[in-house]
């Protein structure tokens, strides 16, 4: 279910209503956002994942309104891709079909994408960056992105639970003995 809450946040991200509706999202709510969709179809090996990318990464340079908002974008899209890729390995991908059904079928593939840098949504709303670069360079298909992204997550998971075992051990004491118990009541 989260997953396609998630995804359904997605598309709406593209059409994003300015009537009296809810509060448009920030730039870096949108970013995570995108972030973290971009983590499920990694994760569950999509085929739309490359052009995905593409297109994410078009939006991450293109809304930004300054080097250091982009810097943050990219940094709040890395960490969504992160979290939800990390959500999908936890629950053994068990519900990638669903999720790669969803993912493929969402309206940022009816994106048009110009060499400039321009983005031209499915709305027909067009999006200038706030200096044109080469679309082109912006992203190369990596046929192993799907393995270099498995044993990345294992690297990091192995890593977690090697600190965990290895870190200080923290000494847990009850509230009613320290005194506290009236916090929590």
């Amino acid at each position: 279910m989260k997953k396609f809450i998630l995804l359904l946040a997605v598309l709406c991200l593209f059409a994003q209503n300015v009537s009296a509706g809810p509060k448009p999202m920030s730039y870096k709510e949108e970013m995570y956002l995108l972030g973290a969709v971009a983590g499920q179809g990694l994760a569950c090996k999509s085929k739309k994942y490359h052009r995905f990318e593409l297109l994410a990464r078009a939006m991450i340079l293109t809304k930004a309104t300054s080097d250091e908002e982009q810097m943050l974008g990219m940094e709040k899209y890395a960490t969504g891709k992160i979290n939800s890729f990390a959500d999908e390995e936890r629950l053994n991908f068990s519900n990638c079909g669903q999720v790669r059904e969803a993912f493929e079928n969402q309206k940022i593939f009816e994106t048009v994408l110009y060499s400039d840098g321009k983005i031209k949504q499915y709305d027909g709303k067009v999006l200038t960056p706030r200096q044109p670069y080469d679309a082109t360079k912006l992203y190369q298909k990596d046929p192993e992105a799907f393995i270099k992204a498995d044993a990345a997550y294992k690297k990091y998971l192995a890593i977690a639970q090697e600190t965990a075992k290895n870190g200080p051990k923290i000494e847990l004491k009850d509230s009613r003995a320290a005194g506290l118990s009236h916090l929590f009541n």
